[in-house]
């Protein structure tokens, strides 16, 4: 199953990079349903969904594993509006 989780990653994360957030969020979300303690794929996640709601979710599930992860931190702050993007 390890090996699935991180094919399924591993895709997700190309997908988004090149451009199919659908279909990086098709893979994005098989990860974290299989196991929501893989702080990467809520990271990609968040880049893969539209909805501001939904990427705090993803970028709060983050945090909640990584409390120190820098990324999820800016993420937030871009939503609330205290850098740009």
């Amino acid at each position: 199953m390890e090996r699935q989780l991180a094919e399924w990653l591993y895709d997700g994360a190309r997908a988004l990079y090149a451009g199919d957030k659908e279909l990086a969020r098709d893979l994005l979300l098989r990860v974290v349903e299989a196991d929501e303690t893989v702080e990467e794929a809520w990271l990609w996640l968040s880049g893969a969904v539209d909805d501001p709601d939904d990427q705090r979710t993803a970028l709060e599930n983050v945090l909640a594993l990584n409390p120190q992860n820098e990324y999820a931190r800016y993420g937030l702050q871009v939503l609330d509006g205290e850098t740009a993007a």
